[in-house]
């Protein structure tokens, strides 16, 4: 583990972090896709003009219950269309308008008995949670950490990059809930040790810490990117955490969705996210159902003019999208419009071996050699350089005097280190 390596980006959360967190509840149509998976076996369960209640499948599979997307509203079926979307590739989705223009109320459920493993485990599926985080269904990554060991579990709500602060919405609306869904997860993941990582301002990290106690709220450093923070963050338990503890990582809004399931009986049927860059008139976090439309979300925060860049994500690792008709779908916690001129092109130069983004790679590796040697054509040379071990953080491409956009070769590099690797096995079978 290499400890002290990363840049510190600019904090760009203001104005959206000290506003109140928009919930939008009440949008007029979904676009849900009948699965989140493209290799998953299903079958549509909904049809043309079917009435669907808030939590009903809409599709059905044979091999895997978590590949069925639940409906996130009350609404009838006006059609099916396709959407490629940048974050799941080409989906088939069912249109829902919404029937009701009240928001549904959110009625607790007795809870009696102690809630075992097993409980959390079938309440994460039934619900079907899905973490922000990485997109996994959180009952598969419950199971697994049971099976396989978890030291601690963390509720990553860092957010260190620039724009986003959907995460500290959620702990500021709903920090206890957060706290008892991370404890439940602990519970399934077995292990009794847990707490929230964050990087706040000292009066917001007050704040919190009055509401859910010191020891489940730890602090981490400001460098980007989080990954390495997130294991800091142990210090004050710094004696009995040894160097190979296993720290595994949950979404705050994950945790959240878990309390809903285990005391509403809720399903995972909405996100918030972060609304924000130059093009948008108020930039703010909002909660949505899946579903509701990029444009719809920008139309109602407003925007100054036309964006001319869309990025589904955060400025150093989102993805571009090249038209707002696309939906809100499980994953996506930030939301960047930005008017023309405000991203230009960099020229790139010649590398002058100054060395800037091997100080700042967190994994240890050579950023400017491997995309010599990329370039260079030494496919061969790539495995000594580990180069599978880049997690595409961007923040060499970040530092680079020159302007290359080292992230993307090492990329291209480690594509092509995988694609030798496996030619390598196939001979060996041979």
């Amino acid at each position: 583990m290499r400890i002290g390596k990363g840049v510190r980006l600019l904090f760009r959360k203001a104005p959206a972090i000290d506003r109140p967190t928009a919930e939008w509840t009440d949008v007029a149509q979904v676009v849900l896709p009948y699965t989140y998976f493209a290799e998953a076996d299903v079958r549509p369960a909904v049809f043309l003009y079917d009435t669907v209640r808030r939590g009903t499948p809409l599709s059905s599979s044979d091999t895997d219950s978590q590949a069925t997307v639940l409906s996130s509203v009350t609404g009838a079926v006006s059609g099916s269309r396709e959407v490629v979307h940048p974050l799941y590739g080409t989906l088939h989705c069912a249109v829902i308008d919404r029937l009701s223009t009240e928001a549904e109320p959110d009625v607790p459920v007795p809870v009696t008995g102690e809630i075992g493993r097993e409980e959390v485990c079938a309440a994460a599926e039934a619900a079907h949670i899905i973490d922000e985080l990485d997109g996994v269904p959180l009952v598969l990554k419950l199971r697994e950490w049971y099976e396989s060991g978890c030291d601690y579990l963390v509720a990553d709500g860092v957010q260190i990059q620039p724009y986003e602060s959907s995460a500290w919405a959620v702990l500021r609306d709903y920090a206890e809930q957060v706290v008892e869904g991370l404890s439940l997860a602990a519970r399934a993941a077995g292990t009794t040790r847990y707490h929230i990582a964050v990087c706040l301002s000292g009066q917001r990290r007050r704040s919190l810490a009055l509401r859910i106690g010191r020891r489940h709220l730890y602090q981490t450093d400001s460098y980007y990117p989080a990954e390495e923070p997130i294991r800091r963050s142990l210090r004050p338990h710094s004696r009995t955490v040894s160097p190979d503890a296993r720290v595994c990582r949950i979404g705050v809004q994950a945790c959240l969705a878990l309390y809903r399931a285990i005391y509403f009986h809720q399903s995972h049927d909405r996100c918030t996210l972060t609304v924000a860059g130059n093009a948008v008139r108020e930039p703010q976090n909002v909660t949505v159902p899946f579903g509701t439309t990029v444009q719809e979300v920008l139309a109602r925060c407003g925007l100054t003019e036309d964006p001319s860049h869309l990025i589904l994500g955060e400025i150093m690792t989102g993805t571009a999208a090249a038209t707002q008709d696309i939906p809100i779908l499980p994953g996506m916690t930030c939301l960047l419009a930005f008017t023309a001129g405000t991203i230009r092109a960099v020229q790139p130069r010649t590398c002058i071996g100054c060395g800037r983004c091997a100080e700042v790679c967190h994994a240890g590796l050579l950023p400017f050699e491997i995309a010599r040697r990329f370039r260079n054509m030494h496919y061969e040379r790539l495995g000594a350089l580990e180069v599978s071990a880049c997690d595409g953080c961007g923040a060499c491409s970040y530092v680079c005097p020159c302007g290359i956009d080292l992230a993307a070769t090492i990329a291209e590099a480690r594509g092509a280190d995988s694609a030798i690797l496996l030619e390598l096995e196939e001979d060996i079978d041979a």
